[in-house]
């Protein structure tokens, strides 16, 4: 591979985000394999692993990136190779500290808060993952910051492919041999403990294999990295890492997630077996993670992708203090943003008992029921991803590290007050999720606000296409009881989501959400554009 070659940040952040949705996907799949119990079994490693990625790989690689490419620009290689070193002390001695931890608390967590004995070989085979990870992210951040930044993309995708194909392998092989186990000591669960050690090994061993590739880039790029150290100047005696505070705040910030997701789970199972203990809540909440937390995360992660390139733009028009080009920019960025996420959301709650029964065979219930409540989190969710986008771009992490220790304490004061007050159980963490993305998405309103002398135009780029969106939902659910029992739940949803997007754009037309061009802008733009130019005849 070239040095010259160049991955652009956009795509470079496209792969990290699809990589953390297909991740979270792993749950679906598993759940088909080992059913909901395995799912609960599961769920708590899974996010411990989502947590491992941002912290080690997502957090480390970002911060390092920027350093080593702002080291470079000025000369300084050997300041950069000094505070990689230091780095990659740092995130190898916290990998070894939390795997340690996992595994030395993995019977307590299983026996005391999830009393589910059977989670504690999970856990323990997940602990290598948190050193397998450790130093990859530093490892990356510095090639990329020396201009190699196909290996984010490349190692990405290694860790994702490795770990399904591992995960789901090994998980069937020993999900049957469990089935054996289950038959011959008279029990119903041993099965779906084996397979989730299954998967936690084929997880373990994508974060070997793509260790093992990073390595080897390094390896294949020392003398590309030697020559720039050797162009460098000499490290200065009073050269100190001015990144670490950056590094802390991101390490905070990509964090959040998975370990709210974790403490949502001990809260839900210290409670509810308390209540109710003769109840399978190991069960139970592998429907709400496989089902729902899944759905709502895939959902902000890949509906942000199209848009990643046109955040790069409001960014680089702030960057440059041209405010008027960026409050433009962003206007239409809310507005297309809208106009995707809106539709998604409200589609997918009138089509989730079709959708859960293809997914998973069967509908449930408790899924149908806890997806609708809960897929509304991801409008909030994306607000507050593009905020956090903006706010690591411009380095503000003053605001930023105040966003997320309100979003934090707006989370666990709702979790505790629906659980404790309400006995909401599962539904606590639903709520306790969109409180927290909802308060953020008002800050970040009003910072951006302040920042750029922002007015949002509300009527056509957010209200007109949330009508539209909720007018075709209607319109779909309609198709839906209709055909469900006539043709079978595949071919439904295929007529379902056409007849949905064709009233959507209709709708977008005749009530003047869009223009001509815009409606050029998305899919089959160009049939819907003859409709655009009759409108604007009359």
């Amino acid at each position: 591979m070239d040095k010259k070659v160049r991955i652009r940040p956009d795509v470079a952040m496209a792969s990290s985000f699809i990589s953390t949705a297909l991740i979270m996907l792993l749950c679906v799949v598993f759940y088909k394999i080992t059913g909901k119990e395995g799912a609960g079994f599961l769920s708590a490693p899974i996010s411990l692993f989502i947590i491992a990625l941002c912290v080690f790989i997502f957090a480390f690689e970002s911060v390092t990136k920027e350093m080593v490419r702002g080291r470079i620009r000025r000369g300084q290689m050997l300041n950069a190779k000094k505070n990689v070193r230091q780095f990659m002390l740092i995130s190898f001695a916290t990998g070894i500290v939390f795997a340690v931890i996992v595994a030395a608390f993995s019977k307590v967590i299983s026996d005391y808060v999830f009393h589910s004995p059977r989670n504690f070989m999970v856990l323990v085979i997940m602990a290598p993952v948190f050193v397998f990870l450790s130093i990859q992210g530093v490892c990356r951040g510095y090639l990329s910051g020396a201009g190699f930044s196909f290996v984010s993309v490349v190692s990405n995708i290694i860790l994702v492919v490795v770990t399904y194909a591992c995960s789901l392998i090994l998980s069937h092989l020993s999900y049957s041999y469990g089935m054996k186990v289950n038959a011959l000591m008279h029990v119903d669960d041993i099965a779906s403990a084996y397979g989730a050690v299954g998967a936690a090994v084929g997880i373990s061993v994508g974060g070997l294999i793509s260790l093992v590739f990073v390595i080897i880039v390094m390896l294949l790029r020392r003398n590309d990295l030697k020559s720039l150290a050797d162009e460098s100047a000499p490290v200065k005696l009073e050269h100190k890492n001015e990144c670490i505070f950056d590094l802390a705040v991101n390490i905070l910030l990509f964090a959040t997630f998975g370990i709210l997701l974790f403490l949502d789970q001990c809260v839900y199972m210290s409670i509810a077996n308390k209540i109710h203990p003769s109840e399978d809540n190991v069960a139970s909440w592998g429907i709400y993670f496989a089902q729902c937390a899944v759905m709502v995360s895939v959902v902000v992660f890949l509906t942000a992708v199209p848009f990643l390139k046109s955040w790069f733009g409001v960014h680089v028009a702030i960057a440059k203090k041209d405010y008027k080009a960026a409050r433009g920019r962003l206007q239409k960025l809310v507005h297309f943003q809208a106009m995707l996420i809106f539709p998604v959301v409200l589609w997918i709650m009138v089509l989730a008992k079709t959708l859960t029964t293809i997914i998973f065979g069967k509908s449930d219930d408790a899924a149908i029921n806890m997806i609708v409540y809960a897929i509304p989190v991801a409008i909030f969710g994306e607000i507050f991803l593009f905020q956090i986008f903006i706010l690591r771009q411009l380095k503000n992490y003053m605001v930023l590290l105040f966003n997320v220790v309100i979003g934090i304490i707006v989370h666990v004061a709702v979790l505790l007050v629906m659980t404790i007050g309400f006995s909401m159980g599962i539904h606590a963490s639903i709520a306790a999720f969109f409180g927290m993305f909802f308060v953020q998405a008002i800050i970040g309103y009003f910072e951006l606000k302040f920042m750029l002398d922002y007015r949002q135009e509300f009527l056509r780029t957010i209200f007109l296409p949330f009508i539209c969106a909720g007018i075709s939902a209607l319109i779909t659910l309609a198709v839906d009881r209709i055909f469900v029992n006539l043709v079978g739940e595949i071919l439904t949803l295929v007529v379902s989501i056409l007849f949905a997007f064709i009233s959507y754009m209709v709708l977008l037309i005749v009530l003047k959400s869009v223009n001509r061009y815009e409606v050029e802008k998305m899919p089959f733009g160009d049939q819907f554009a003859l409709l655009s130019d009759k409108m604007s005849d009359r």
